[in-house]
């Protein structure tokens, strides 16, 4: 089969590039021809044993580059661009907005024979936050009385703002729903990465999707060791919800007395100086160390160092770092909504939490750290877990068998368009 992957930018590397990047590379072992169209692509990003079956083609220069940032002069050179590189191939799979809407016009421009499939992460936060966001913007509906949640407020009172859309903002958004809608009507396919994303496509979409998990990389497996350290694997931002384990800390620091219990938080992001000050103001800054971003190639050591890995972000699509933890023998505590819940079965491949609630993690963190056998339990299950369903062999076969399941294009779903909600600025 020839399958093309459209994705905007490979130059930054986050989940979603990692996924195209694995997906396309064994698709390609199996014989597939694969090829990656994008504006931008840095190789060295990924190991070479990521890229050897990886085709990937910059997509031309803007034309238009000198008019600024026109997403309308974009997409019309996209979609023409596209609509020849596209000829011959029996599948376009697109993950990111507007990745999914080039296929579709180039399609309609060029009469292509290619179906269109959406790989879907989650919908567009920007554009339907009352959904993709709805944990985060009713915090206080989800957080125990007494919660230190301070850090959300002003994230839920932007994402609010944005569904009060005016001026500009209103314009460019109802542009850019107008073109989602046209492309959910028009697509073969809906790839959802887990039942809850799924369930938000239908709510905005009104659509039927397709569970496809996602699966990742296997390490060599290794015999369950007895960690050094908690671990955090995130991007340093506001709905990774980092104040909040920070805030487990002190409960377990300062007010528990268990300085035996470090913290070792890697990544990078906005919210980095203001986390070392939250450190510093509880007085547990000697017991959080910041590593900043880890190579992928550091990774399986740094999981299998670790006591107990945390994992506590606000309306997550999925999340490979529990996975990736799991597959190095190290227990996990996750939120107990959201793509991790699904994921993890709690009490028998590791444990929920309410991400709200600093006192819930303190005590789920200190149960692992105290009770040995129950940790290992917990490992070695979801371990077996990871191998048995969630490994990148496993996510390739899954995602072959719904290309292969494709029939005929098939009708719109949709009775009469997304959704009517504050979302969509309706």
């Amino acid at each position: 089969m020839r399958i093309a992957f459209v994705h905007p930018g490979m130059d930054v590397k986050g989940g979603a590039e990692n996924i195209i990047v694995w997906l396309a590379n064994g698709l390609g072992r199996r014989g597939h021809d694969v090829r990656v169209f994008t504006e931008n692509y840095k190789p060295e990003y990924w190991p070479r044993e990521m890229t050897e079956r990886l085709d990937v083609a910059r997509m031309p220069s803007l034309l238009f580059g000198r008019f600024g940032k026109s997403e309308r002069l974009r997409c019309w050179e996209r979609e023409r661009q596209l609509a020849r590189m596209l000829e011959g191939f029996d599948v376009a799979v697109g993950q990111h907005f507007p990745s999914y809407y080039w296929a579709i016009r180039a399609r309609e421009r060029a009469a292509g024979a290619w179906k269109v499939v959406w790989l879907c992460q989650e919908p567009m936060r920007r554009l339907y936050a009352d959904v993709t966001d709805m944990h985060l913007v009713n915090f206080l509906k989800f957080a125990p009385p007494g919660s230190e949640n301070d850090h959300l407020w002003s994230a839920a009172q932007e994402r609010m703002r944005r569904m009060k859309r005016h001026g500009r903002r209103f314009a460019r958004d109802a542009r850019n729903i107008r073109w989602d809608l046209h492309a959910s009507r028009e697509i073969d396919l809906v790839l959802a990465n887990s039942a809850f994303t799924a369930l938000n496509v239908r709510q905005v979409f009104r659509t039927r999707p397709q569970v496809c998990h996602l699966g990742i990389p296997l390490p060599p497996e290794a015999e369950y060791v007895r960690g050094e350290y908690a671990a955090v694997l995130t991007t340093l931002a506001v709905r990774k919800n980092v104040p909040t384990i920070i805030r487990a800390m002190h409960r377990l620091v300062a007010v528990r007395g268990r300085k035996d219990i470090r913290l070792r938080i890697a990544g990078q992001g906005p919210d980095r100086a203001a986390l070392d000050q939250l450190a510093a103001e509880l007085g547990v800054g000697a017991n959080v160390e910041f590593t900043g971003p880890l190579p992928d190639a550091n990774l399986p050591e740094f999981f299998r160092r670790a006591r107990v890995v945390i994992y506590v972000p606000l309306d997550e699509p999925f999340g490979l770092v529990p996975l990736e933890a799991l597959a190095a023998k190290t227990p996990v505590v996750v939120s107990d909504h959201g793509g991790p819940a699904e994921i993890i079965e709690h009490g028998v491949t590791g444990l929920h939490v309410n991400p709200f609630d600093a006192a819930a993690i303190a005590d789920a963190v200190e149960k692992l750290w105290d009770d040995d056998a129950k940790a290992r339990e917990l490992a070695e299950a979801g371990c077996r877990r990871v191998r048995e369903y969630y490994s990148l062999e496993a996510f390739v076969s899954r995602f072959e068998t719904a290309l292969e399941g494709m029939g005929a294009r098939r009708e719109s779903v949709i009775a009469d368009g997304p959704k009517a909600s504050a979302a969509h600025g309706a």
